[in-house]
């Protein structure tokens, strides 16, 4: 109730509202932190699986596109009686387009292992939206609540 420039209703409590904004935040933080870490954990064994599959095929991709296309260029100077510079040369293209196909698909896999991490950052998105909402309807609660002063 307002009455001469007074205001004779209940006092605000800042300190009780600050302490339980306080102690959301800080329960909103603590889950936040437990959500990444387990996010990280799961983008880590999906992640893992695919990065040893990735050095396996690298390591047996090493060992044997150098043969394959030293034989391809062989083939290419026997058969289609192109020069060994020709035929080399067409060898390391169709090389460098088996690598980017295979870094390609790796890339592919690498991303869907860390696609779990999306559910942390939406996750923290949402309390912020929500954090930012209380502060401005207890802010509003609280000034409506103050005396005017003519």
């Amino acid at each position: 109730m307002i009455g001469n420039g007074r205001y004779h209703g209940k006092a605000p409590n800042v300190a009780a509202s600050v302490s339980d904004l306080t102690h959301d935040v800080i329960e909103l933080s603590e889950l936040q932190v437990q959500l990444l870490t387990l996010d990280v954990r799961q983008s880590v064994q999906k992640a893992r699986m695919c990065l040893i599959l990735a050095v396996i095929g690298a390591c047996v991709l090493l060992g044997t596109i150098p043969v394959a296309l030293l034989a391809l260029a062989a083939l290419l100077v026997e058969q289609l009686e192109w020069s060994i510079a020709g035929a080399t040369a067409m060898a390391a293209l169709v090389g460098l387009l088996l690598a980017a196909i295979v870094l390609g698909v790796a890339r592919v896999y690498i991303k869907k292992g860390l696609v779990s991490l999306e559910r942390s950052r939406d996750e923290l998105r949402r309390n912020v939206a929500w954090l930012k909402s209380t502060l401005r309807t207890r802010g509003q609660a609280h000034a409506s609540e103050q005396p005017l002063n003519y």
